[in-house]
């Protein structure tokens, strides 16, 4: 009786667990996402004039991903930009420290949350105080992620 006691136990830890583990993936997933070629693309579909979309992304950004979640405003975007466009961000943005960075828990699922913990990668805090955001230059390459919780 012990044994299918245990058996029945850890069979139903491991599946709560399982469980637990993909509640935020899955709703995450069911967001809405927007997806964009070029920053042109972007700008005469109406994502930075609906708010879908920050204003730091570059107008020579490519590979524009976003999702939004309506309820909370959180945001999350990825992009590809060539690197001479990286003096762009400093209008908007200011270079923080890691460990100033406030990191999402989850995001859709196309978002790589090891890279952002990549020690290469540049930061910073973009906005205002009523729409404040971060933004991650990888290191490995011309790619950033965009993410706040507006």
């Amino acid at each position: 009786m012990r044994r299918t006691f245990t058996a029945i136990t850890r069979r139903f830890w491991i599946v709560l667990l399982l469980g637990l583990g993909l509640i935020p993936v899955a709703g995450c997933s069911q967001l809405p996402e927007d997806s964009y070629a070029t920053y042109a693309q972007a700008l005469q579909s109406g994502g930075f004039a609906n708010g879908r979309l920050p204003a730091v992304i570059p107008d020579t950004a490519t590979n524009i991903r976003a999702v939004r979640a309506e309820d909370s405003n959180q945001i999350w975007v990825s992009f590809d930009f060539p690197l001479e466009a990286v003096e762009s961000f400093a209008a908007l943005c200011s270079p923080v420290s890691f460990d100033e960075v406030d990191m999402p828990d989850s995001g859709p699922r196309w978002w790589n949350t090891q890279a952002l913990k990549d020690p290469w990668n540049a930061f910073y805090v973009c906005g205002d105080p009523t729409s404040l955001g971060f933004l991650a230059l990888l290191g490995s390459g011309e790619q950033a992620y965009y993410w706040s919780y507006r």
